[in-house]
C-alpha cells in the first residue's frame, strides 16, 4: 500500500522486511547508517545492525514506514506501544543529502497518524541532547522536553565506545492521571558474581539518593518475586576524562568494584573490549578488560599513605573510596559476625572509620577459600550484608600476598557461592603491592524501564 503525502514523497508502511526486495532493504540500511554517522551522533552501525533496528520494532508488533521520492528511499521511521499506553517513536532518519527539504517532518507526521490509530495516551521520542534541529522539529509538532535525560552507550566512528546524553520529548494525547507513576527510563539489575546491583542510566545525580535507593530496591522487589534483592545502586554518567568510556557514580559516592564491572558489562554488551573507566571515590581512571564473558577491573590502590595496617581486629586495607578490615583468624570469626563487628567499629569511630565514604569487614577462611562481607555506606547510612564484594575480595588478596610475600591469584568463593578472582602483583622485593585486579562473570537479570511508584 502507498499513501500519497505530498507530490514528492510517498509513505510506505512495512509489516515485514521480507516483503521488500533486497535493493530496497539495502537502501533502508544505508540511510540508517548515513543518518547516524554524521554529527551530532557519529555512530557506527553495520548493515546487519541497521536492518536489525527495523526488525526490533516489528518484533514488538510496532510500525515501520519508509519515505520514497522519485530518487528512491529517502527516510524511515518506526515506533511501538510501550507500557500499554505510550507510543514510543524509536527511529526517525533522513538521508543526509536530502535533509532540510521537509522529508523528516512529513515522515514523522505520517508515523504519528499511524500511531494515533492505536489510541495511545501519549507519544514519546528521544534524541541526542546536542541535536537542536531534531529537538526544534519535535517541539514544533507539540512535543515537550522531559526534565530527566538518559545516557546511551554508542559505538563511534573511530571504533571506540562512548556515552551520549539523550533527551526525551513527550506529547500528551489524553489527560494524564493524577496518579501517573514515576518511571526510570532505563535501569539494569545486574548480578556480578552474586552482588546484585541496580544501574540507573537516568541522569538524576542531584536526586535524594537515600530516597531513590529505597524506591529502586522496593520497585525491584515488586517486579521480581524470587529474584535476588538489590544490594547497591549506582548511576552511569558522562565521564570527565574523554579517554574513558563512562563514569560510575555510586549512590553513596564510594567505590565499588562489582558495580564497575556491572557497568562495563552493560556498555560493552558482553563484547570483548579493553579501556578505561571512571568511578566515584577514585580520582583517576581505572583499567578494565572484558573478554570471553568475564570482566576484569583494576582496583584503586591509594596514591599516598599506607595501603595496609595491622590492627587489633586483623588488617586494615585502605583503597580509594573504601576501607576494608580483613579478618582471617578463626578464633576471631567465631566470636562475632562481620555485621556486628562493622557496627561496633563505625559507631565507635575506631581508626576514624566513620569519616570514610564506605567501610567493609571481610572474613576469609584460607582453607575453604570462603568469605563473608558486610559494608557500611556513609551517604545512605546503611550496612549491607554483601552476597559478593569486589573490594573485600581485593583486600583479601592483598593481605594474602603480603603475608606470603609473593604474587597471588586467588579464586575467592563469595557468600552467593559464585567466584571472584583476585590478582595481586608485588614489586621486585615483594614488600609493596603495585597492582590489584578482580575479575569474574557478570549476569544481567533485567534491563529496561522501572516503575518506582
Amino acid at each position: 500500500m502507498k499513501i500519497e503525502n505530498t507530490e514528492v514523497l510517498q509513505i510506505i508502511p512495512i509489516s515485514n522486511l521480507s516483503e521488500l526486495d533486497q535493493s530496497t532493504v539495502d537502501s533502508v540500511a544505508t540511510i540508517y547508517q548515513r543518518a547516524f554517522e554524521k554529527p551530532p551522533y557519529q555512530e557506527s552501525f553495520t548493515n546487519e545492525e541497521a536492518v536489525g533496528a527495523m526488525k526490533y520494532i516489528l518484533d514488538k508488533s510496532g510500525d515501520v514506514i519508509i519515505g520514497q521520492s522519485k530518487d528512491g528511499v529517502v527516510s524511515l521511521a518506526g515506533g511501538y506501544i510501550k507500557n500499554g499506553c505510550v507510543y514510543y517513536i524509536e527511529e526517525l532518519a533522513v538521508n543526509p543529502d536530502q535533509q532540510g527539504l521537509g522529508f523528516g517532518r512529513i515522515t514523522l507526521q505520517a508515523l504519528i497518524n499511524i500511531a494515533l490509530e492505536r489510541d495511545p495516551r501519549a507519544l514519546e521520542i528521544r534524541t541526542t541532547i546536542r541535536n537542536d534541529k531534531a529537538i526544534n522539529l519535535y517541539e514544533s509538532e507539540g512535543f515537550i522536553k522531559e526534565s530527566v535525560s538518559e545516557v546511551v552507550a554508542q559505538a563511534r566512528q573511530d571504533g571506540k565506545l562512548a556515552l551520549d546524553e539523550r533527551v526525551y520529548l513527550f506529547k500528551e494525547i489524553k489527560e494524564l492521571s493524577m496518579e501517573n507513576p514515576s518511571i526510570l527510563k532505563r535501569t539494569a539489575i545486574v548480578y556480578p558474581s552474586g552482588n546484585t546491583t541496580a544501574v540507573v542510566f537516568d541522569q538524576m545525580l542531584d536526586a535524594d539518593r537515600e530516597q531513590l535507593n529505597a524506591q529502586v530496591m522496593e520497585a525491584w522487589k515488586r517486579k521480581s518475586f524470587g529474584e535476588p534483592e538489590i544490594e547497591q545502586c549506582c548511576f552511569v554518567t558522562i565521564p570527565k576524562d574523554l579517554r574513558t568510556i563512562a563514569r560510575v557514580e555510586m549512590f553513596g559516592g564510594e567505590f565499588c568494584g562489582n558495580a564497575t564491572r556491572s557497568v562495563i558489562q552493560l556498555i560493552t554488551e558482553g563484547k570483548d573490549y579493553q579501556g578505561l573507566i571512571e568511578v566515584s571515590g577514585v580520582d583517576r581512571p581505572l583499567n578494565f578488560n572484558a573478554r570471553n564473558g568475564s570482566v576484569a577491573v583494576e582496583m584503586p590502590l591509594p596514591q599516598t599513605g599506607e595501603l595496609y595496617t595491622d590492627i587489633e581486629e586483623g588488617t586494615l586495607v585502605r583503597l580509594d573510596g573504601i576501607v576494608q578490615i580483613v579478618v582471617t583468624k578463626e578464633e576471631q570469626q567465631d566470636k562475632i559476625t562481620p555485621r556486628k563487628l562493622l557496627t561496633e567499629l563505625v559507631s565507635q569511630n575506631k581508626y576514624g572509620l566513620a569519616e570514610e565514604p564506605a567501610v567493609g569487614v571481610s572474613f576469609f577462611d584460607a582453607i575453604s577459600n570462603k568469605s563473608e562481607f558486610s559494608v557500611w555506606v556513609k551517604e545512605v547510612n546503611t550496612i549491607f550484608d554483601e552476597t559478593a564484594c569486589g573490594s573485600g575480595t581485593c583486600a583479601i588478596g592483598i593481605v594474602s600476598a603480603l603475608q606470603k610475600q609473593q604474587n597471588q591469584r586467588l579464586e575467592i568463593i563469595q557468600p552467593s557461592g559464585e567466584i571472584i578472582t583476585t590478582e595481586t602483583v608485588l614489586d621486585g622485593d615483594a614488600n609493596n603491592v603495585i597492582a590489584s585486579y578482580i575479575s569474574g562473570n557478570v549476569t544481567v537479570l533485567y534491563d529496561g524501564e522501572l516503575t518506582l511508584s
